[in-house]
């Protein structure tokens, strides 16, 4: 009997924890930087140090993706598309 490889893409939501630092003369003054940062030029933050929060991963429900797919199966022989969860049928 031969084997077959598969692999699963899954789109799921996490958060994502940066840490940057603030230069300002008092506590107080950091925080109404950093808010206002985050609020206005979250690009320009330039953080040291990201690390996802695993313990934080859910799965994302077709709905809450815009009826599109949030789990697709592929074969890796020739890498393709065999299911989504957006239709209850098999693709090919």
């Amino acid at each position: 009997m031969k084997e077959f490889n598969f692999y699963i893409d899954e789109k799921v939501t996490i958060w994502n924890r940066l840490k940057f630092q603030i230069e300002a003369e008092t506590l107080e003054e950091a925080k109404e930087k950093a808010k206002y940062m985050i609020i206005k030029d979250r690009e320009e933050i330039d953080h040291y140090d990201s690390m996802f929060l695993y313990d934080t991963l859910e799965e994302l429900e077709v709905r809450d993706n815009d009826d599109n797919a949030t789990l697709e199966l592929y074969c890796a022989e020739d890498t393709d598309l065999v299911y989504d969860n957006s239709e209850t049928e098999l693709v090919n």
